[in-house]
C-alpha cells in the first residue's frame, strides 16, 4: 500500500540516510527485480528485503518460497511486516525462511524500533558467513 511504503521509506531513511530502497507494488514485481538483482551480487551485498504477506498478484509467502529456490537469494535476509495477526502466519513465513517477523505499527516511532532491529537482524545473517 502506498502509505505503508512510504512510511517504510521514511522511516528507513531516517535510520541510514544514504540508503537505497527498491520499492515493488506486488509480489510478481518484487519477484522480477529479485531475478534481476540475483544476477548481480553488489545488488544484493549487505541488502535486505522487507517483504509484506498481502501483496496482490503474488503473497508474500509466494515470494518467499520462491527466493528460497534461487540460489543467490536463498540467504538474503527477509523480514516480514504486516497487518497479519494470525500467529500461524508467522510460523510459516519463519518456516520459509524470513528472519524477522513485525505487524505493522499505527505510528512512525515503532516502524523506527522495527527497521533498527531489522538491521541488527541483517547484520547477524551477513556475518554467519564470515569468520
Amino acid at each position: 500500500e502506498p502509505d505503508h511504503r512510504l512510511l517504510v521509506r521514511e522511516a528507513l531513511a531516517r535510520i541510514y540516510a544514504e540508503i537505497r530502497v527498491q520499492e515493488a507494488p506486488d509480489g510478481e514485481t518484487a519477484m522480477e527485480w529479485l531475478e534481476r538483482a540475483s544476477r548481480d551480487p553488489l545488488l544484493l551485498r549487505g541488502g535486505m528485503v522487507v517483504l509484506d504477506l498481502g501483496l496482490p498478484k503474488a503473497s508474500g509467502f509466494q515470494v518467499l518460497e520462491w527466493m528460497r529456490d534461487v540460489p543467490a537469494l536463498e540467504k538474503v535476509p527477509v523480514v516480514v511486516l504486516t497487518a497479519s495477526e494470525n500467529p500461524m502466519d508467522a510460523d510459516h513465513a519463519f518456516n520459509l525462511g524470513a528472519r524477522g517477523y513485525f505487524q505493522k505499527p499505527a505510528d512512525f516511532r515503532r516502524y523506527l524500533e522495527i527497521f533498527k532491529r531489522a538491521f541488527r537482524i541483517a547484520e547477524e545473517v551477513s556475518g554467519e558467513g564470515s569468520g
